[in-house]
Formats: structure tokens, C-alpha cells, sequence
């Protein structure tokens, strides 16, 4: 019992969550800059284009749902 109370701890606090954040930003940085995209323009971009981030999301979000339930219809069907 004493784990799963230190693991809410640690997944609840703040620190955790932006030491999080700052790993995956510059994983997901350091992977751009090997494809040849400029990390500064890629915030650059996140920053100006935020509106615009948060629709392809919410597209990406609407095309995942529907492909589960795609596959969970053929499933059924078949």
C-alpha cells in the first residue's frame, strides 16, 4: 500500500509534470532538428499557430475515434 501511495504522490505533483513536459519537448525537438526542421521555427510555429494546433488535434482526436469505431463495427459485422 505504501507504493501506490508514494506513486500518487510523485504522478501528482507539479514537478513531476514538467519534468515530463521538458523530457518529451526535447525528445520531440531533438527528432525535428534530425529531420532538418529548425527547433526556433518549430516554437515559433506553436506559439503563433495555436489556434490552428489545436483544430489539427481535435481532427486527429475525431479520426482516431472514428477508426475504433470502424473497427469495432467490423467486428461485430464479421
Amino acid at each position: 500500500m505504501k507504493a501506490k501511495e508514494h506513486i500518487k504522490k510523485i504522478a501528482g505533483s507539479r514537478w513531476a509534470r514538467t519534468l515530463a513536459l521538458a523530457v518529451t519537448a526535447a525528445v520531440i525537438f531533438s527528432w525535428l532538428y534530425t529531420h532538418g526542421i529548425s527547433p526556433v521555427w518549430t516554437a515559433v510555429a506553436i506559439i503563433c499557430f495555436r489556434g490552428f494546433f489545436r483544430f489539427l488535434y481535435r481532427v486527429a482526436c475525431l479520426l482516431v475515434a472514428l477508426a475504433i469505431l470502424l473497427c469495432i463495427l467490423s467486428f461485430l459485422v464479421f
